[in-house]
């Protein structure tokens, strides 16, 4: 059984955690309806013998929508992942950020300048839920002869997991300072706390990822990873209509040893430790 067989890699794609930001309204619009999954790898394993049983499992979100939601309030986005395969699963999360916003119009002099309107557009055009089109100097339409310029741009880089969210991390880019995720942190631990002996159904952060402590069986779900998702009261005039992208990445592993290879984690890591005696 080829190493490609085992690993399945999924991206929540369509529906990332999206947002505009508006003081001049105090509006929060979160738009988006569908979800939809990518595999990055085979998702059948022992492809050439009968009765093959397949590795998936996706990932389950509770996400509300709040088209009011005003700066200072939190608004809900539950997240956990569910095995809707055939054979016991070994899942790991990473966390990609996204954020743009736009030139601002200051004619007024008073600091309270909408979107700057441009009547001509690049190529390609800004589109909201593609952050493939997120670059500095790109236009965004609004109307038909009218766009908006990007300013600023911050993409992670969903393949370099140093680029994904770091758990109780600084927040080193100035606009994503104004959002605060809100995880289960009765569920999750890392370096600097390690769950006693015993615990299990847990989530442990290392280096970019969060890996599930257990094996999942078919049907099984893991503890909650995310709980909701909070937009500082203080967010600052310069980030009017700005576009945000929360991007969860899941892996799925069989219990095969080869998961430690292919994760590259290494030896005598508390994560090697966790998966040591249920993997074969």
């Amino acid at each position: 059984m080829s190493r490609g067989k085992k690993l399945l890699k999924i991206i929540n794609q369509n529906k990332p955690f999206l947002v505009v930001f508006s003081l001049f309204l105090s509006l929060l619009l979160v738009v988006g309806s569908t979800y939809s999954w990518i595999t990055y790898s085979d998702e059948q394993i022992n492809q050439s013998k009968p009765n093959t049983k397949k590795l998936s499992a996706v990932i389950d979100e509770n996400f509300t929508p709040n088209l009011q939601w005003i700066p200072g309030k939190t608004t809900e986005k539950s997240l956990l992942v569910k095995n809707n395969g055939q054979v016991p699963a070994i899942v790991r999360v990473s966390l990609y950020e996204f954020l743009v916003h736009f030139e601002l119009d200051m004619t007024d002099g008073g600091g309270n300048g909408s979107q700057k309107i441009v009547n001509t557009s690049s190529r390609p055009e800004l589109t909201m839920d593609d952050v493939a089109t997120w670059f500095k100097g790109s236009t965004y339409k609004v109307a038909s002869g009218k766009y908006y310029t990007v300013s600023e741009v911050y993409k992670g880089d969903k393949t370099n997991p140093n680029t994904a969210y770091v758990y109780k991390g600084n927040r080193t880019v100035e606009g994503l300072k104004y959002l605060t995720i809100q995880f289960n942190a009765r569920d999750i631990y890392d370096v600097n706390n390690k769950p006693k002996l015993g615990t299990q159904n847990y989530w442990y952060y290392s280096e970019g990822y969060f890996y599930y402590s257990e094996i999942l069986q078919p049907k099984e779900k893991t503890k909650e990873l995310l709980q909701s998702v909070t937009l500082d009261k203080s967010l600052p005039n310069k980030y009017k209509g700005s576009f945000y992208q929360l991007i969860p990445i899941m892996d799925a592993h069989d219990r095969t040893k080869s998961l430690m290879e292919d994760w590259k984690i290494s030896s005598n890591s508390f994560v090697e430790s966790m998966y040591r005696e249920k993997v074969h």
